[in-house]
């Protein structure tokens, strides 16, 4: 059985809008091997949200790998071991994408070239905001183009993540219709000037840009009333030592770049923001993964704590 380490993923990260992407240090973990008959395991995080049928995003991914090397017809036992909460804005959907694109490559010969197989789970995600740096690790910049993905890593240096995940779903349906059709040019103009502050003050180390730079109002704003306490989460990360904070994906999940020495202390204070909301949440102090979607014996991966680290 072959064994893959997938960590979550943060999106948008303010202006960056369906462009660009974080891997953190919370993973799943996707167990593939050949079976007679399609059989799905799942435990972990929102293990009864996720389908246990051929419809499981990794086993879905697994069989396009097996179509493209003229397997069509192969079945696997998939195990997933989850710890990225599900619906909540961390990637776990692409995550699982990855996981079973890369662990049927591996099974199945290693058949695709690390860039086909971006460009497979970026398509089957619809974008590679999550996709890629599930895959690839770091921050990842990436656009779909027709000639596939066009992307560059990043590598942000002395910076954790910060995440404040509050104990409801917010579904990418809901978070997609809450958004309006047409927007201003003056709003869009404002999103772009941020979007490459952002990639500049990340890829350069200007970290003190990052409260300007993670500024919105292509998505943000919209979304505030699916996610109570939205404003007041992000100011008190900000207001204990976050260089800048954003929501994570179409979330509800909050995300703060921080200082490494602040991280545990604006966790706590993002977690007591949504708490003085009436909402449950959980708070992380994450390290950026820069190693991506990695390969593992199974007996070598450890289980990933289901606890928050706070």
């Amino acid at each position: 059985m072959i064994s893959v380490r997938v960590p979550a993923t943060s999106a948008n990260l303010g202006p960056g809008y369906d462009a660009v992407g974080l891997a953190l240090s919370l993973y799943m973990r996707i167990s593939l091997d050949r079976s007679s008959t399609p059989l799905v395991e799942v435990s972990g995080a929102g293990e009864d949200l996720i389908p246990r049928g051929p419809e499981h995003p990794a086993y879905r991914a697994a069989l396009f790998v097996a179509d493209y090397i003229g397997e069509p017809d192969v079945c696997f036992h998939l195990v997933q071991e989850n710890a990225i909460p599900p619906a909540r804005g961390l990637g776990g959907s692409a995550a699982a994408l990855v996981g079973g694109a890369v662990a049927a490559n591996d099974l199945l010969g290693r058949p695709m070239a690390a860039p086909d197989l971006l460009n497979l789970v970026c398509e089957l995600d619809g974008h590679p905001d999550n996709a890629a740096p599930a895959l690839l690790g770091g921050l990842v910049v990436g656009t779909l183009t027709p000639e596939g993905i066009k992307s560059v890593r990043l590598e942000p240096a002395g910076l954790k993540a910060a995440v404040a995940v509050p104990d409801f779903a917010v579904s990418t349906t809901a978070a997609r219709q809450a958004l309006p059709t047409r927007v201003s040019h003056k709003d869009a103009a404002f999103n772009v000037g941020r979007a490459g502050l952002l990639l500049g003050a990340l890829a350069t180390g200007e970290y003190g840009l990052l409260g300007t730079a993670m500024q919105d109002r292509l998505h943000q704003d919209y979304r505030a009333p699916l996610i109570p306490g939205l404003e007041e989460v992000i100011a008190a990360a900000c207001n204990n030592g976050a260089y800048g904070a954003a929501l994570s994906g179409s979330g509800p999940t909050v995300l703060a770049f921080t200082p490494e020495e602040h991280a545990a202390e604006v966790s706590r204070a993002m977690r007591a923001a949504f708490e003085d909301r009436g909402v449950e949440a959980k708070a992380w102090a994450l390290d950026i993964n820069l190693s991506g979607a990695t390969v593992e014996p199974p007996g070598e991966v450890a289980v990933p704590s289901l606890e928050p680290a706070l």
